[in-house]
């Protein structure tokens, strides 16, 4: 399972983040202005992503294994 979520996460960064470089060049292409970032970092939303999988990875082991499924 966390296989999974670590490849599905980091397959979710490399398209959003290739996706977001092509933007930007179709853009720059286009004559366009680069718009003023609104709202939180994306270095922030990855940081708090990070947290709430290994917060929640901590709480399934808890759950199903108690103590000794998070200190092997």
């Amino acid at each position: 399972m966390l296989k999974l979520l670590f490849w599905g996460g980091l397959l979710a960064l490399i398209f959003f983040g290739l996706r977001a470089r092509y933007q930007r060049f179709r853009r720059r292409m286009r004559g366009e202005p680069e718009p003023e970032q609104q709202g939180p970092k994306t270095v922030t939303l990855i940081l708090i992503a990070i947290g709430l999988v290994y917060g929640g990875v901590i709480v399934f082991r808890l759950a199903t294994d108690g103590l000794d499924g998070i200190f092997y």
